[in-house]
């Protein structure tokens, strides 16, 4: 799998009880600390309300839009990414 960049679009593969989201819960990726990403969750068709910043690691999620194509993730390559 490529590198997930700043701002691609994410989908969580597992829940996240502290905070209330669930896997499938979709975010974008806000900022690289190298071994992990800050992942802001918002709530759907809103002003862009926060529900959550988590930071997670590269197994808890899934790149689903890439920022600097501005296109969606094929899902075979989102599958390839989860087995690698």
């Amino acid at each position: 799998m490529a590198k997930p960049d700043l701002f691609d679009g994410i989908e969580l593969l597992v829940d996240l009880p502290e905070v209330g989201i669930q896997a499938g819960e979709q975010g974008a990726i806000v900022e690289d600390y190298g071994d992990a990403y800050e992942i802001e969750f918002f709530v759907p068709n809103s002003n862009g309300e926060t529900l959550a910043l988590c930071r997670l690691t590269l197994d808890q999620f899934v790149v689903v839009w890439r920022s600097a194509t501005k296109s969606d993730v094929s899902i075979s390559g989102q599958v390839a990414a989860i087995v690698e």
